[in-house]
């Protein structure tokens, strides 16, 4: 009796525990105990309390009596704690009896649940009953109670479905504590059950993640079961129900939900087959996979993966899962599916299966993490489990070019006839690596004829290249299959063909049997022969080629030998004979990529105008690809760069696009990279003191003597010696990081912590509570969209996770899921923050496609870690059911954006962002900014906002780069058009960015490239920028100690290059061509160097310096002068330009000093000089190209005070300072009448 009554309290005792996390905890319960009565006495009070529930006939009496046995315990307990013995063996007493404080409170709290199912109780009394049931669970101490409580809690209030949820939620957290499998497993499938009442749908999250965490997969399926009963209800078929049907009619009717295209409900049939029968179980939900496979139904993969009761049956229906996520791209699916398998073989195998294909798809720390699990899983089997094991792991160490590894494992094989083939590969790829030892070694393991033969073809050819010829020869005898032997002797003729033997080559050649070494052993012949200066004989042996190919019968494998033989006489410039052959291949794809080839070697080969004619025609004119191909190509010729930058703006396949834009772009800086510094070297932090080091090892004194010409009373003209340029010695950080760079970043996800909280509860969104136009706030859109004042936010705490993981993570509020996954689509409905310490990705192996919601008010916030790879990100109007586009007028509509802050890193690679980012504060598309000021003031020291991104397509961005107090960030060949104010605009201390071979083009509003206010110690290099509304490229409010380097920049509407208020900077070996305005305009800069630029068809000048007063400027020019202050001083050397066909040559007006060294000017349209150094114009001509001249105000200014320009301490640039400055001389001549700075400065001069 007393175990049952202890039975059935237990029963009761957990249905309370999620009211604590929504309305707030209470106070512990008073002890009205008097602790003076004796413990004999308090135990008979317990006793009698006990009897008391029994004779209650209300709920009522049932609490109060609960709670004054609550009460007696409590006292009981402090007499314990107090070291009375008696207390303490009463207690046990007790609890033997059944009386425990956790079953007592349980009995509380099922009374007290009762009274929830009054609906007419006030209100206001059934949040106290809610307060309190929350404050009860509390005090259990024994997770399966509180597990229980909740559960039963959850039950009683389904109807408040979000709150029911919470505490399921909750109930899963407690029950990590159960330590028994079997209570856990219990607690588990209760959470399942209740679950499935609260949120009846197959889908529910909180079902799977309760079944998901039960083992082993017995448990798993008969929980399945239940829950698809439970879901059916009262459905029948026939006049039976669900439960008591025959397998053939449960089989028909899911047949017909397939055939009506209902996947769900079809597996939900499947499910309510009795899993005792697991053959007719497993039969129907594999037909119901089979369907939700074709049609991409990942959303039901947790539910398949959890659905059959033998293991067996269960884990070949993962492996499924597995191989169609493999074979459709979505690798991280795949990796997820290895949570629900048990620890064996099978598991293995899959491990090292995915990290083979990780790595074939250059996602080389996620290989390297799975690779690591299988191998611990090795570790931890024995007998046949393990050598089963051991065969997967030597080919997965294998493919991920881990050799050792695979040595290691093969050396704990026990039974070899299994790992024939495994062992083969890794003999072979020993070879192909030249370690012929151990390759041979293996041989003896090797137990079949066609892995042998394998391994011997490697070890066969590795011998010829050694120049082990006879012993090639022989392996090639003893092999049987024609591939084999023939990838040897196509060896061997290459090395008889480099050491003269022709004729032995030529024989063996024509002898292989296998078509494809056959053709390959020919033409490695006639390239051998043709580098000896025998270009007839190497045509005959080309010819032999050619009409063995064409005798083949297959029309495939003729193909592939008439493209291989095409390519070999594209490279060797032998373009007609190559364009003959076209025809006689029958594929059409393979013919046009054999044209493409074609037209790239001709381009390449300088004959880039035939080239692209002949792409323009059949076979190749409809791929982009080729087209790709020849635009690059034809880049390489510096008439035609231009030509292909407009072609291929007009690739439509964006990715492919970049990466030609990128290629266009490394091709004209290759061609404007006069100091050889080529790709770079070194990452941008690396450069963080290398301009003091150069400082400390340079001379101090730069002078040089200097002979005066002429002066026109304001202006003083003098030669001075030739100086080389002295920043040849400095460079750039390495560009050559590519999408494939942030590919191997990107991690595994792995477990952690994620919550719903409210906005305005996170510091990090604190920022977005700030004030913006119209009232409105950055979270008031999500706020809106939910129907609260603040919005709730999803927050990772810690582990990573993929954003279409959480939608199995988060369960939906209000019926509208946070996060939803359809398919190969993402969508995110609110503000989700990324943790210190946490991480998320977005990953093309995942879906293509990640909406942010901009009708829910989404956006990212990162504190710690993003990955965006090889996927699209866009905002989404779910409406008008597209991206929310924006334009001029349209810029503070809001748009979904992210944010990194400070302590986060982003690393963003390989993909499509769309139409993100408004005109808001830190909201403008893709922002790296230290803070929030929340945080920053909380912490002493926190990192600057860092990352890479490199190759993505950003479009219609409000911005699409900003910075703010950013440091060491890459951005590496993206495409940044149509955006809306700006292309790339790092801004506010910003530090060491490098922005290399980028093409901007098309902004609405204003320029390509801006960095603005103190963005200092940067590379702007390499990168194409065209048609922008403002300048092609901009440095802007005191940005110094940037090199400028290998850019082009043309068909701006204004200048190529503009300098406001930024001093201390070098412009070297670009190009500005055909620009609206200036080539070059300075203004308020000095310390300016203009060195070996082409300066071509621009409209105004080729270079324009002058000084201009800020405060007169009007409406958007208008500047706040206390930020942004500046002085009215602008000098700068140009040497080495080439400057050619612009309206005018060199502007200068109020400038204190400029340098002009060996400038050539060809068809100039207006005056070489003009402005202030207008009567100049005939010296300079008379002395350019045999002494540098200078030409300086008689007027010098003081150097400005608290200036400080690296490059000059470097001296990089400085070398006329004492001509152009005064130390004795007070402010900079703009009060000095008569001036040519007072004359620019008040008006008189050129102050656009």
């Amino acid at each position: 009796m007393r175990m049952s009554r202890k039975r059935y309290l237990a029963g009761l005792a957990a249905s309370v525990l999620t009211a604590t996390a929504l309305f707030g905890a209470v106070g512990t319960y008073p002890l009205y105990a008097e602790t003076s009565d004796s413990v004999q006495q308090i135990v008979e009070k317990i006793r009698q309390s006990v009897l008391d529930v029994d004779k209650a006939k209300t709920p009522a009496e049932r609490i109060k009596a609960y709670d004054r046995a609550r009460d007696q315990l409590a006292a009981l307990s402090v007499s314990a704690e107090g070291g009375d013995e008696a207390a303490k063996a009463s207690i046990a007493d007790l609890a033997a009896d059944g009386i425990t404080a956790d079953v007592v409170t349980t009995g509380t709290l099922s009374a007290t649940l009762s009274s929830l199912t009054d609906k007419a109780s006030d209100p206001d009394a059934r949040v106290a009953t809610r307060l309190r049931i929350d404050d009860l669970v509390d005090t259990l101490s024994a997770p399966e109670l509180k597990v229980s409580a909740l559960a039963n809690y959850a039950r009683q209030i389904a109807s408040d479905h979000d709150a029911a949820l919470n505490l399921l939620e909750r109930a899963i957290d407690v029950s990590s504590k159960i330590s028994s499998a079997q209570e856990k497993n219990a607690a588990l499938n209760n959470i399942a059950q209740v679950g499935a009442y609260v949120e009846p749908k197959l889908t529910s999250n909180i079902v799977n993640k309760a079944v998901g965490g039960m083992w082993p997969a017995r448990m798993r399926g008969f929980a399945r079961y239940d829950i698809a009963l439970r879901i059916l209800g009262d459905r029948k078929l026939g006049k039976k129900d669900i439960k008591d049907a025959k397998f053939e009619d449960i089989s028909a009717a899911m047949k017909a939900e397939l055939q009506a295209g209902r996947v769900e409900q079809a597996l939900l049939l499947a499910l309510a087959i009795d899993p005792e029968a697991s053959e007719h179980r497993a039969d129907a939900v594999n037909e119901v996979l089979s369907a939700a496979l074709k049609a991409s139904e990942v959303n039901l993969f947790p539910v398949f993966a959890t659905s059959l009761s033998d293991r067996s049956d269960q884990e070949d229906l993962i492996v499924r899962i597995v191989k169609d996520r493999v074979d459709a791209n979505r690798l991280i699916d795949a990796t997820a599916m290895t949570d629900a398998m048990e620890r064996g073989p099978g598991l293995a195998e899959i491990d090292f299966t995915l990290a083979s294909e990780l790595s074939d798809r250059g996602l080389a720390k996620m290989a390297g993490q799975q690779y690591d699990r299988g191998t611990e899983l090795v570790k931890s089997l024995s007998g046949e489990a393990k050598d089963a094991a051991l065969v997967a792991a030597i080919s997965g160490a294998t493919d991920l070019k881990r050799f050792d590894d695979a040595q290691a494992f093969a050396d704990q094989l026990t039974d070899m006839q299994g790992a024939s083939s495994a062992l083969g590969n890794l003999a072979k790829a020993f070879a192909d690596s030249d370690d012929l030892k151990k390759a041979e070694a293996l041989l003896v393991k090797i137990t079949t004829l066609k892995d042998r033969e394998q391994a011997l073809s490697g070890i066969g050819r590795a011998k010829a290249r050694e120049g082990d010829v006879d012993a090639a020869a022989k392996i090639a005898e003893e092999i049987t299959n024609d591939e084999d032997k023939g990838r040897v002797q196509s060896e061997i003729v290459r090395v008889w063909a480099r050491s003269g033997k022709i004729d032995d080559a030529l024989g063996l050649a024509t002898s292989i049997k296998e078509p494809e070494y056959r053709v390959e052993a020919l033409l490695r012949l006639a390239k051998e022969i043709s580098g000896k200066n025998n270009a007839e004989k190497a045509s005959d042996v080309v010819g032999q080629a050619i009409a063995y190919a064409g005798a083949v019968d297959k029309a495939e494998t003729r193909d592939d030998l008439f493209f291989d033989i095409i390519d070999y006489l594209s490279k060797s410039n032998q373009i007609e004979l190559a364009k003959k052959l076209v025809s006689k291949i029958s594929d059409e794809k393979l013919k046009a990529k054999a044209a493409g080839r074609i037209a790239s070697r001709a381009a390449l080969s300088g004959d880039t105008k035939s080239a692209i004619a002949y792409l323009d025609s059949p076979p190749a004119a409809a791929d982009e690809q080729l087209k790709a191909d020849v635009m690059v190509a034809a880049a390489n010729d510096p008439n035609y760069v231009k030509t292909a930058i407009l072609a291929a703006k007009d690739i439509h396949d964006a990715m492919l696009r970049v990466r030609t834009f990128r290629a266009i772009a490394e091709a004209q800086l290759h061609h404007l990279d006069r100091l050889g510094w080529g790709m770079g070297k070194g990452d941008p932090s690396d450069y963080k003191d290398w301009l003091k080091k150069v400082a400390l090892e340079t001379g101090d004194d730069l002078s040089q003597p200097s002979t005066a010409v002429f002066s026109d009373g304001r202006m003083s003209l003098r030669t001075t010696s030739s100086m080389g340029a002295l920043f040849t010695n400095y460079g750039y950080p390495d560009i050559s990081k590519t999408a494939a760079t942030t590919r191997s970043m990107v991690p595994l996800p792995t477990p952690g912590r994620v919550s719903i909280t409210l906005g305005n509860l996170s510091p990090y969104e604190s920022k977005f509570m700030e004030d913006l136009a119209a009232g409105f706030t950055g979270l008031s859109h999500a706020a809106r969209a939910q129907g609260l004042l603040y919005p709730r936010i999803i927050v990772i705490q810690s582990g990573i996770y993929t954003l279409g993981s959480l939608a199995t993570q988060l369960d939906s509020m209000a019926g509208k899921p946070l996060v939803e996954r359809d398919g190969d689509i993402v969508t995110l409905r609110a503000p989700l923050l990324v943790g210190e310490g946490a991480g998320l990705i977005l990953s093309g192996q995942e879906a293509s496609t990640y909406r942010l919601s901009a009708t829910a008010g989404a956006f990212v916030a990162v504190g710690g870690t993003l990955y965006i790879q090889d996927t699209t990100v866009t905002s989404w109007d779910e409406a008008l059911q597209k991206p929310r586009n924006s334009g001029p007028d349209t810029r503070g509509i809001f748009r979904p954006f992210i944010v990194g802050w400070s302590n986060s890193e982003m690393y963003i690679g390989g993909s499509v962002l769309d139409s993100l980012g408004y005109a808001a504060s830190k909201s403008f598309g893709l922002t790296f900014s230290a803070g929030p000021k929340t945080i920053a003031k909380a912490r002493e020291r926190l990192r600057n906002p860092t990352g890479i991104v490199v190759e993505n397509y950003f479009h219609n961005f409000e911005y699409g780069f900003y910075s703010y107090e950013a440091d060491d960030i890459s951005l590496i060949g993206n495409e940044y058009a149509n955006n809306v104010l700006y292309g790339v605009d790092p801004h506010d201390r910003s530090q060491r960015l490098l922005i290399a071979l980028n093409t901007a083009h098309d902004t609405m509003v204003k320029h390509g490239i801006i960095i603005s206010r103190g963005v200092d110690a940067s590379w702007k290099i390499g990168n194409v920028v065209f048609h922008n509304k403002g300048s092609g490229l901009m440095l802007d409010r005191d940005s110094v100690d940037n090199l400028l380097y290998g850019n082009l920049s043309f068909e701006n509407v204004q200048d190529g290059l503009t300098f406001f208020e930024s001093s201390c900077n070098l412009a070297v070996a670009n190009a500005f061509v055909e620009n609206g305005r200036s080539g070059v305009r300075m203004r308020n800069s000095w310390d300016i160097t203009v060195h070996d630029n082409a300066i071509v068809h621009n409209k105004l000048e080729a270079i324009s310096g002058y000084i201009s007063d800020l405060s007169l400027a009007e409406g958007e020019h208008k500047r706040d002068l206390v930020m942004d202050p500046y002085v009215p001083l602008t000098t700068f050397t140009a040497s080495d330009n080439l400057i050619s066909a612009n309206g005018k040559g060199i502007k200068a007006a109020g400038v204190s000093g400029l340098t002009l060294a060996q400038n050539e000017f060809h068809d100039q349209e207006g005056r070489l000089l003009d402005g202030d150094a207008r009567p100049f114009e005939g010296h300079v001509l008379r002395f350019n190209g045999r002494q540098d001249v200078a030409i300086t105000s008689t007027c010098r200014p003081q150097r400005p005070a608290n200036y400080e320009c690296a490059f000059r301490e470097a001296r990089f640039l400085g070398e006329n300072d004492t001509l152009f400055f005064d130390s004795k001389t007070s402010g900079n001549c703009t009060d000095t009448r008569g001036s040519v700075q007072f004359e620019s400065f008040h008006g008189k001069g050129d102050s656009s």
